[in-house]
């Protein structure tokens, strides 16, 4: 005897709704699997940045040069123990390098509650005395609309530069390393 119409109907819905839900968790589980494993490095800032920062807090100068050298690690420590200091930014697990011609960074962001993989490629110039910052490569996985405002935000953000009490004279890029000299204001 042959089930009615409906029931059949019904137990095909059923099947593809179910087919449905195994696809996506499958999906999701491919993605949160094929995400890299986080770059995990010391929160530590470099000593360097720490004893530039204490001379200006102590307000004993006015014009004085200053020179700091970070490395790849030591900038990757730096960051993430400004990242550790202050959790409302939503990334994580920093990793830089340092080349010549551009400064790559990558890590883990939380947009919208997930986390990602994010990455960028950017160029790093001095322009009167403030560092200007040209994004070479943004690899987000975000719809166009929503890059672009981050985008602006980032440039937005690079213009409080002009709030710090140092200007730069001068930045040396080289393969896994950076050498800052600047004056303060």
């Amino acid at each position: 005897m042959k089930a009615p119409k409906f029931l059949r109907k019904l137990n095909i819905n059923t099947l593809f709704v179910v087919i449905l839900i195994v696809a996506n968790l499958f999906t999701w589980l491919r993605l949160l699997l094929a995400m890299p494993e986080p770059y995990l490095v010391d929160p530590v800032r470099d000593p360097e940045v720490v004893a530039l920062l204490e001379y200006i807090r102590s307000g004993e100068h006015s014009g004085e040069e200053w020179v700091v050298h970070l490395t790849e690690e030591e900038a990757e420590q730096t960051i993430a123990w400004y990242l550790n200091r202050y959790p409302q930014i939503p990334f994580a697990h920093p990793h830089v390098e340092i080349t010549s011609d551009y400064v790559f960074g990558e890590g883990d962001a939380t947009i919208t509650g997930l986390r990602v993989h994010v990455s960028g490629k950017a160029s790093v110039t001095l322009e009167n005395g403030l560092p200007k910052v040209e994004i070479l490569e943004l690899s987000l996985p975000l719809p166009r609309p929503i890059r672009q405002a981050l985008e602006q935000e980032i440039d937005r953000q690079l213009q409080r530069a002009d709030l710090l009490p140092v200007r730069f004279t001068s930045a040396e890029w080289h393969d896994g390393e950076v050498i800052v000299e600047g004056i303060i204001r």
